[in-house]
């Protein structure tokens, strides 16, 4: 049995009333601000300066040129660059990056409800569970997403934002903060890639579960009550959450608004990864002997 080539419930997964166009001159109008941020009144410094504009010109280029060709491929591949860009200019400050990215951000969600909304009204007979899944993409997102806070500080945001990291594990008891800021941030990174964007995702929700149990048993928030409030640092309230969510995604997958979906669904992913995919056969890939 193989799946299609082209699967016709894809063909709802794209927006319907929202035009590209308008996430286009809204990504140029972020990187003329980051532009403007990082040299015209400096206020993101050395590298992180071209991990902002760098950034916003890949989101930039994925939209005008694969987004209009496969809507779930191209949106995830904007956003993500999108977002750590905007998070190093809300570290630093940048009041014009932080306020063209919010406003580029509602072209992005309204893009996503257009989506969502095009694909129930499409295939009307999905009805709850076609809801459902909408439902976990959303939250997959957004919690595969949140890690961007997490790693662009210290991947993206600059030599100064690196060094105090590299601090803060230093007094987690590491003799060398540097390396470890370095590997938690590719961790977190992959995760971002992983859980967020939906790739390999039942492998990335059990590596995701198990970096935070490491991260956060380093962070000492285990033993410091469950009220993630306590002090000094937190309870383990907050850490279990995230534990509980990620591992999660071992269960079943991404669904379809997602690297997986669109991989599997034209026969794109190789056989032997299915597993770390997806538990069973999507109900939206059909099979031919």
């Amino acid at each position: 049995m193989k799946p299609n080539v082209l699967v016709p419930s894809f063909a709802a997964l794209s927006p319907r009333y929202v035009p590209f166009w308008l996430l286009w001159v809204a990504l140029a109008v972020s990187v003329s601000t980051m532009v403007y941020s990082s040299f015209i009144v400096p206020v993101i410094p050395d590298f992180a300066r071209f991990s902002t504009i760098g950034l916003d010109i890949l989101a930039l280029i994925i939209a005008v040129f694969v987004m209009p060709k496969s809507f779930v491929v191209g949106f995830l591949g904007a956003l993500l660059p999108f977002i750590i860009s905007w998070r190093v200019a809300a570290i630093h400050g940048s009041f014009p990056g932080m306020a063209s990215s919010s406003l580029t951000f509602l072209i992005y969600l309204a893009l996503y409800a257009d989506c969502m909304v095009h694909d129930w009204t499409h295939f009307r007979s999905s009805g709850w569970n076609g809801h459902l899944q909408w439902q976990m993409a959303t939250i997959r997102i957004y919690f595969g997403f949140d890690m961007v806070g997490h790693f662009a500080e210290k991947l993206f945001a600059g030599a100064d934002s690196f060094h105090h990291m590299a601090q803060v594990f230093v007094g987690f008891g590491l003799s060398s903060g540097g390396p470890a800021v370095i590997v938690a941030g590719l961790c977190e990174l992959a995760i971002a890639i992983g859980v967020g964007m939906g790739f390999l995702t039942r492998l990335a929700g059990v590596g995701a579960a198990l970096y935070y149990v490491i991260a956060n048993q380093y962070g000492r928030h285990f033993e410091d009550g469950f009220t993630w409030n306590n002090a000094p640092v937190g309870g383990w309230e907050y850490p279990m959450l995230m534990i509980v969510l990620f591992a999660s995604f071992a269960i079943a997958g991404a669904g379809k608004f997602s690297l997986d979906g669109w991989l599997i669904a034209h026969g794109w992913m190789p056989r032997i990864l299915l597993p770390v995919c997806v538990s069973t056969q999507p109900d939206y890939v059909k099979t031919e002997d």
